[in-house]
């Protein structure tokens, strides 16, 4: 199975992504439910195996083009299902619900583009994990804690989480724009290169 000619590879870390797409709908059917200690505990185990299959990747030396966009892809996936839920419950959370699917959308176009352009497949950056990391600790809180905690401190989480979104978006953004303008200029200087030995040539 390819896509943008980026082969399947049965991998440790691959399995681990793909064991955390599925625990998305596993989270949302228990919290619908009001099922919050299970609920949590399938949360708790999403970002466990986050932790893991990049630790394995290295470890194991089976770091691929397909992980690279597959770990990202799970950790969309992940966090819009979870703010959709909350929302759910809390309507208050729909600006983090609009934030986290802006940046999933945008970040999912912008790497579509480079792939279509056949540029190098990159992996997840620093920023981006911190905001992954950041959103796992908050959401596993509100999810834990949702009948004790004050209102205040909901929205101190949210807007934490929220915030670290905004920057990793950010960070991705002048990342996206600098490869593009790199990859734009590599295709002319390469067209000019081959206008010129073809002029050669005749």
């Amino acid at each position: 199975m390819q896509l943008f000619n980026i082969q399947w590879k049965w991998t440790v870390p691959n399995v681990l992504s793909l064991v955390r797409i599925f625990l998305v709908p596993c989270f949302a059917v228990l919290y619908l439910m009001r099922l919050d200690v299970w609920a949590f505990g399938v949360l708790l185990l999403s970002g466990l195996t986050d932790c893991l299959d990049g630790w394995l990747a290295r470890k194991l030396q089976q770091i691929t083009d397909c992980g690279k966009l597959l770990d990202p892809l799970s950790d969309k996936l992940t966090q819009v299902g979870v703010v959709v839920c909350l929302t759910t419950r809390y309507p208050a959370l729909l600006p983090l619900m609009i934030v986290c699917f802006v940046k999933e959308l945008c970040q999912g176009i912008g790497g579509l583009i480079l792939l279509h352009n056949h540029s190098a497949v990159r992996g997840s950056r620093w920023f981006g994990k911190v905001a992954t990391v950041v959103f796992y600790v908050c959401m596993l809180a509100v999810v834990l804690w949702n009948d004790t905690m004050t209102d205040g401190l909901r929205w101190l989480l949210v807007g934490i989480a929220a915030l670290t979104m905004l920057l990793a978006f950010l960070g991705y953004l002048v990342l996206f724009v600098r490869i593009y303008r790199a990859e734009h200029a590599r295709h002319e200087d390469g067209t000019a290169s081959a206008q010129s030995e073809k002029g050669i040539s005749l």
